[in-house]
């Protein structure tokens, strides 16, 4: 369910007298270059030449800077995107803070589906086909400090001593050395985006960025008293017990069951098939998954994720996927069959369902994610807000981000739900 259907003064930017000009980043090797008086960066294209340094800094437990879960982006880059991982360090101290950066060429006119709120007057068409037309002449190699395939900040991680001052400082010197190093590879960084952060306070307006928002992530808070989904049920006002089911008799006859490595390999085309109808759907999305991205994604994770596929007569016709990390359950990506999901509510029985896993799996929430607002909230999700930071290398273009952002990003109302009692 993750889907960028989807992050500040902060930046004292020391000046770097080294001259990165001649030095050239590899796979399995890597140029150690000083950023101030103590701290230095390296970089490197794959997790596995770096994994025993970046497992000492990152979260334990937490799947998302895990190798498994980078790797399997590695060899399943969605929309081709590439990756960049960056290691601080001082000679004291060792490795005191990682960055994990994506190259992504955006392009606007993909991104954004115009049509999803036409209402069919002329009117509205007329400013879909306007938008469309602006949306297309933006197309850049955008460098995101973060993950474009999950809801949250996963782009930097430091040691609790460093300062979120030093922090952005450091992650952005990082950026100016990095991009030099991309333009030798024939990549040339338009733009730095920032992904998904809570607090407005860290960016602020004199750091250059405009900051901007996609929709709200939406999660679930797992009660302490819920050891089963009877639980749950209780704890919901009689509307939405009724509600619930409702659905799930309407599903009476899917047969549901949690796919192997194997099975997710032999049904990848259903999959992704589904998986795209749901895709299509959003208003925003930066990016396609790869037809392999599931099976790479269980290979590499084992437990840790988890596909449920819903069948009808030995036909699939839905499956969600969920991550555990920490103490949490990420809902991560699904798809269904359009044809079913009125008659058997596939996509409101998924979110139970998900609810229901993390009663089992004893986590404190379940993320869900961004889009469908507001039937996640039927089913007692609650909103936290996340902004996104982004710049452009053209100082005459960067000026009209504020208004071309407002002007193209997709608004939806929608209204919060509270179904428990």
């Amino acid at each position: 369910m993750s889907s960028i259907s989807f992050g500040s003064s902060i930046f004292d930017v020391l000046s770097i007298s080294t001259d990165i000009s001649s030095v050239a980043v590899s796979q399995d090797q890597s140029f150690l270059f000083p950023i101030d008086d103590s701290v230095s960066v390296q970089f490197y294209k794959s997790i596995d030449v770096i994994v025993d340094r970046w497992q000492t800094v990152v979260p334990k437990n937490n799947t998302f800077f895990g190798r498994a879960f980078l790797k399997a982006l590695e060899l399943a880059p969605p929309s081709d995107a590439q990756y960049r991982y960056a290691l601080f360090s001082t000679e004291e101290q060792g490795d005191i803070g990682i960055g994990y950066y994506q190259i992504k060429t955006i392009r606007l006119d993909e991104s954004i589906r115009f049509d999803k709120d036409i209402s069919g007057s002329k009117a509205s068409r007329m400013l879909a086909r306007v938008k469309k037309s602006v949306a297309s002449r933006f197309r850049a190699h955008t460098l995101v400090v973060g993950n474009l395939t999950l809801t949250g900040n996963y782009g930097m991680f430091f040691r609790d001593y460093i300062t979120v001052k030093k922090k952005f400082s450091l992650v952005e010197q990082s950026l100016e050395i990095l991009k030099p190093q991309l333009r030798k590879e024939g990549i040339k960084v338009r733009g730095v985006m920032y992904k998904d952060f809570l607090d407005n306070h860290l960016m602020s307006e004199e750091s250059g960025y405009t900051k901007f928002s996609v929709q709200p992530t939406m999660k679930v808070d797992i009660r302490s008293e819920w050891k089963t989904i009877e639980d749950y049920v209780s704890a919901l006002k009689s509307k939405y017990r009724v509600r619930m089911r409702r659905a799930r008799k309407k599903a009476i006859d899917i047969q549901k069951r949690v796919l192997s490595v194997s099975e997710i390999d032999s049904y990848k085309n259903e999959i992704f098939r589904l998986y795209r109808y749901v895709s299509d759907q959003a208003g925003f999305n930066l990016f396609i998954l790869k037809y392999n991205y599931f099976y790479h994604l269980k290979d590499q994770l084992g437990d840790k994720l988890s596909m449920t596929g819903y069948f009808l007569e030995d036909k699939m016709v839905g499956f969600y996927t969920s991550i555990l990390s920490q103490d949490a359950l990420d809902a991560h990506f699904l798809g269904y069959d359009h044809n079913y999901n009125g008659s058997h509510q596939l996509y409101l029985n998924m979110l139970y369902d998900l609810v229901e896993e993390g009663i089992k799996q004893s986590v404190s929430h379940v993320d869900m994610s961004r889009t469908a607002l507001e039937i996640k909230s039927s089913v007692g999700a609650t909103q936290t807000n996340l902004n996104l930071y982004i710049k452009l290398s053209s100082k005459a273009i960067d000026r009209y981000t504020p208004k071309l952002l407002d002007f193209l990003t997709p608004k939806k109302e929608w209204k919060a739900r509270n179904p428990f009692k």
